[in-house]
């Protein structure tokens, strides 16, 4: 681990940690991904039980493994995508699969469980209103839907609970999501499949502008109704897709596919050079480190993704404190489409009909 300072973002509906290092970020700062108001709204669907015997029973994959069963729970106009993971052989535990994470995190309590070796300096997260401290950790023993993992450093950090008694335990982010080459949510059949077997990871720093010459899995091909080049940035182990967006008749933008994020964003500056119109409503947000926050929202107009039209919506404003990224597009656009492939080799996304 560099010793560095390493960019920290703390956001998404559930305030999961996002430890973003793109290539153009100099100084760190937060960036809290909005969360629509909502009364009584349950974050886990119990309709997938967690399976502890899997745990026992997860092996490293040579070939392509099958689909994860997965929970998908519906935040608002956003969605939720939880996943199974074990530790130890222990578990399984609710981890988000968050694309917009460069790193991935495991939650405190669950370090001290299983006693994670800190191998690294602490990092500082900054916030909106205040900061915290996270850990990187070495975590050797892991596997996520009966699918063993490679051993890492991962970031030991203070998590919000899903329920008051189910606490979040991790993020699994675009560093492991990448290493399998390609990933494809289905936001209709609550699964997730990945492009081929675990690879290593980024072992230099790099950008990667799509469309590469990579095929795309076969299975990922079908009932598409839209696609984009991505840029992929590789830095410090940390990776991040962008996805270039376009507001009127504005040059593109390059947006953070973040699935983790229940409401898409932009940045204010952008937002106001564009002449985003404001939407006159503010959304509140849950407190990250302690310390709640609350955002403007603008109504984003015409805007695209590649060469197809998005239907205009509200979306969040960031603060200027916030991390220097044009903005998030978040699930509630991604999940519009039933199911999409988020192609790190071939430097695309695929927005698909689902199912």
């Amino acid at each position: 681990m560099s010793s560095r300072q390493t960019c920290v973002v703390f956001r998404s509906f559930l305030i999961s940690l996002a430890i973003l290092v793109a290539a153009s970020t100099i100084g760190c700062s937060f960036a809290a991904t909005p969360a629509q108001r909502t009364s009584g709204s349950t974050v886990v669907n119990p309709s997938r039980p967690m399976d502890p015997s899997k745990c026992a029973l997860s092996q490293p994959q040579t070939v392509r493994p099958p689909a994860l069963a997965v929970r998908i729970s519906r935040i608002e106009k956003g969605a939720l995508v939880l996943v199974n993971v074990c530790i130890d052989g222990a578990g399984p535990f609710p981890f988000v699969i968050d694309s917009g994470s460069s790193f991935s995190v495991v939650g405190q309590q669950f370090s001290r469980r299983f006693h994670l070796h800190q191998v690294g300096a602490k990092q500082q997260a900054a916030g909106i209103a205040c900061s915290a401290s996270v850990v990187p950790e070495q975590l050797s023993s892991w596997s996520v839907g009966g699918v063993a993992l490679r051993p890492q450093v991962v970031f030991g950090a203070s998590l919000p609970n899903l329920e008051p008694n189910q606490p979040l335990a991790g993020v699994i982010g675009s560093d492991v999501l990448s290493r399998f080459g390609s990933v494809r949510i289905d936001y209709t059949k609550d699964t997730v499949n990945v492009g081929a077997a675990e690879s290593g990871s980024p072992t230099v720093d790099g950008v990667v502008r799509g469309s590469t010459s990579t095929p795309a899995p076969p299975p990922f091909k079908e009932g598409i109704r839209a696609q984009a080049e991505l840029t992929i940035v590789a830095r410090r182990g940390g990776v991040v897709p962008y996805v270039p967006m376009t507001f009127g008749g504005s040059g593109p933008q390059l947006l953070v596919v973040d699935t983790g994020a229940a409401v898409s964003s932009i940045s204010s500056l952008l937002a106001r050079s564009l002449h985003l119109q404001n939407a006159h409503q503010r959304i509140e947000l849950p407190a990250a480190f302690g310390c709640p926050a609350n955002l403007a929202e603008v109504r984003s107009g015409r805007w695209t993704l590649g060469s197809t039209s998005l239907p205009p919506q509200v979306v969040a404003s960031l603060p200027v404190s916030a991390l220097r990224i044009a903005g998030l597009l978040g699930s509630d656009v991604l999940s519009r489409f039933g199911a999409v492939v988020i192609d790190y080799r071939a430097a695309r996304i695929l927005l698909e009909s689902g199912a």
